[in-house]
């Protein structure tokens, strides 16, 4: 059977997944630089077909998509303006993020399965963390933007003059009790609790929504929260590539 190939070029690395229909076949993520392992993943799987979603500059993802048009039959390259089985109620949609609309559109997607009565608010914690709420009969209602973790920790250190540069190893007391422990408490127990106090001011007028979160720092932060209620689901992105994909191939879009 033939499959399709999920590009997810992204601010720090490439993600990709191969499918064959709806089921997820092998995964890998990628420093951009590193186009020869993308190739050997595409030789390996042989995809006939393919869906890009970048959000990284254009010089930066000349290489990748040259090297897909190259070895896939068929690309689409995923935009605001793509069909898609979600609408964009977004008031800006051309400068909305693609990773932001394949991670929501992936979300919804699963959520109709589960309970297609619910609302859905996607995490996704990245080199940003992005807060996006689809409904549940699907429009796509807008989100925020917020640092990520890795950001929050850099610009600590590099807009102070004395404060180290820390990350996420390590121990995180409710009161730090040194610089280092100070800091990692400040950011880490700050996202959590700007987490849980979104999703507890959007159950007010959402009362049946249900939570994904995803990303870089996903499984991270999950663990973090420990509410069974919040989903992690690692590959929500290239669920909702494919789901594009499958979904313009059934309308003879492509």
């Amino acid at each position: 059977m033939k499959g399709n190939l999920t590009i997810d070029n992204g601010n720090t690395s490439i993600k990709v997944a191969y499918f064959i229909g709806t089921q997820v076949v092998a995964t890998n993520r990628f420093i951009r630089r590193d186009v020869r392992l993308l190739d050997r993943f595409i030789s390996s799987y042989k995809p006939e077909t393919a869906i890009v979603c970048s959000t990284a500059s254009a010089s930066a993802s000349q290489r990748i998509e040259q090297l897909v048009e190259q070895r896939c039959r068929k690309v689409m390259h995923l935009s605001h303006e793509t069909p898609m089985p979600i609408r964009l109620g977004y008031h800006t949609p051309q400068t909305l993020g693609r990773d932001r609309i394949a991670t929501a559109v992936g979300a919804w997607g699963i959520a109709q399965r589960l309970d297609n009565a619910c609302d859905v608010l996607v995490i996704d914690a990245g080199t940003a963390i992005t807060y996006d709420l689809i409904t549940a009969n699907g429009c796509f209602v807008g989100g925020n933007i917020a640092p990520g973790l890795a950001l929050r920790f850099k610009s600590l250190h590099e807009h102070t003059g004395l404060l180290p540069l820390v990350d996420t190893d390590g121990d995180t007391p409710v009161v730090g009790y040194d610089t280092m422990t100070a800091i990692r408490s400040g950011v880490m127990l700050g996202l959590i609790g700007e987490i849980k106090s979104y999703i507890a001011d959007l159950k007010l007028s959402h009362t049946n929504l249900m939570t994904f979160i995803t990303g870089g720092d996903g499984k991270l932060l999950h663990a973090r929260l420990d509410d069974d209620s919040i989903i992690y689901y690692e590959h929500l992105a290239a669920e909702g590539l494919n789901r594009i994909y499958l979904y313009n191939q059934a309308n003879e879009n492509l």
